[in-house]
């Protein structure tokens, strides 16, 4: 990524991420549907609890496997691509203490949560049952994502996203036939999605085993740990905190009832698709700016992120013509005919679209200033961000009722743009 025009090096990363992502939210609006149609509402709501921990797991997971994916990127970008095989040792010792360490955390407490989140009490249950299945699947999605930031940081997002492509696949075959054939209910869903996690971790030991295989016997050590965590710190925080504030956020909307619970789970997974373009080109401009400062190209980083800009000019226009033409039947294909959750769900997601181009902002700077080594500043945004949002959900919502909730996420884009913006122009990035 350190030649050529930047515009290609950013799409030629990213195109193969979306193909992957699009993938695994498929699955996940799937996997949604088939709760909502055939388990009803009460396991949706119970689902959409469950994102709450879930965020908590991936939040830990995915800010390590982006240390890992910043620190080789620097690696390769430096040129010294021996110091690859020393940072596995770290790598696999992550793999045991955060997978295992994890799932049993969660496993252990799974209920305790749920209790504090306020869930309704005829969720409870399908909740618990979820979460406690899901925890098993936590070492296979360490695996998985760890060792595919190896492969990733050097410039190969493909394979990866194949072997995520058919473990999504199988997801959505295993939901199906556990859910609605074997008649499983919300524990078949949550088997379903242990085993193409397992099957995910499977294919990318099998290809480092094939192409490297002295990479997976090196013995664990705690030599970069303490590096991969100082640049995976700002995930970890970014998404941690997303989380904490999604429990309390999660909370509130709990108290309205059942129907705005499924409402919002059901608009959020609709958002997450269409906003699946933003977060792959933002992982790509933060390989992309990774490698060039190691290279010392920060003219290069700047019309990165120029093109970057470009690029989701047209990704913002799909998404906001998808949202305002066809969110009502995005909106029954994961309810079915319910349609007071609609109504909810599709009010929501025209709020939310009205400020897409300022979250996509916020996706492209954040990984901007992360790879370009920045850590404090980042944490102290997305600190600000998600205390206002949690902030204004609770005042709000004494007055507005549940349109406060609808409103605290897009105006902590406002909040949180304005603030990586002047950070960028201090251009305090590039003496970092």
């Amino acid at each position: 990524m350190t030649t050529g025009k930047p515009v290609k090096a950013l799409l030629k990363f990213s195109v193969p991420l979306f193909a992957g992502n699009v993938m695994q939210n498929l699955y996940n609006v799937f996997d949604t549907a088939v709760v909502g149609h055939i388990l009803g509402k009460n396991a949706l709501a119970a689902v959409g609890n469950s994102y709450v921990p879930m965020l908590i797991i991936n939040s830990i997971i995915l800010g390590l496997s982006s240390g890992i994916l910043i620190l080789l990127a620097q690696v390769y970008g430096s040129g010294e691509t021996e110091k690859v095989q020393d940072c596995m040792g770290s790598i696999q010792t992550l793999v045991f203490l955060i997978g295992g360490g994890m799932a049993c955390l969660f496993f252990l407490s799974a209920r305790g949560i749920f209790m504090a989140m306020d869930i309704p009490a005829e969720a409870i249950g399908y909740a618990t049952d979820y979460l406690r299945i899901i925890a098993l699947g936590i070492p296979f999605l360490s695996v998985y994502n760890f060792y595919s930031a190896v492969i990733k940081a050097g410039g190969n997002a493909r394979t990866p996203i194949q072997y995520l492509s058919v473990s999504c696949m199988m997801n959505i075959g295993l939901d199906y036939v556990f859910v609605a054939y074997f008649r499983l209910g919300i524990r078949g869903a949550a088997w379903a999605t242990v085993l193409s996690q397992v099957t995910a971790a499977g294919l990318i030991v099998f290809h480092l085993y094939r192409n490297d295989k002295e990479a997976l016997v090196i013995r664990p050590d705690f030599k970069y740990v303490l590096p991969i965590f100082r640049l995976g710190i700002t995930g970890v925080v970014q998404n941690g905190a997303s989380a904490v504030s999604m429990f309390f956020i999660q909370g509130a909307i709990n108290r309205f009832g059942v129907n705005e619970i499924s409402a919002y789970t059901s608009a959020y997974k609709v958002e997450t698709i269409l906003t699946i373009p933003a977060v792959n080109l933002g992982t790509s401009l933060r390989v992309f700016t990774a490698q060039n400062t190691a290279a010392k190209n920060f003219e290069r980083n700047r019309r990165g992120l120029r093109d970057s800009f470009k690029i989701s000019a047209a990704i913002i226009a799909v998404a906001v013509v998808i949202i305002w033409t066809a969110s009502p039947q995005l909106m029954y294909l994961l309810v079915g005919n319910e349609k007071e959750i609609i109504r909810i769900g599709v009010q929501y997601l025209h709020i939310i679209s009205m400020t897409f181009p300022l979250c996509v902002s916020l996706y492209l700077l954040t990984n901007f200033l992360r790879g370009a080594g920045e850590i404090g500043y980042p944490l102290f945004n997305t600190l600000l961000e998600l205390s206002f949002r949690t902030v204004f959900a609770f005042a709000s919502v004494q007055y507005i009722g549940f349109s406060g909730i609808m409103l605290c996420r897009p105006l902590s884009f406002v909040i949180s743009t304005a603030s990586l913006s002047y950070r960028y122009f201090t251009q305090k990035w590039q003496e970092r």
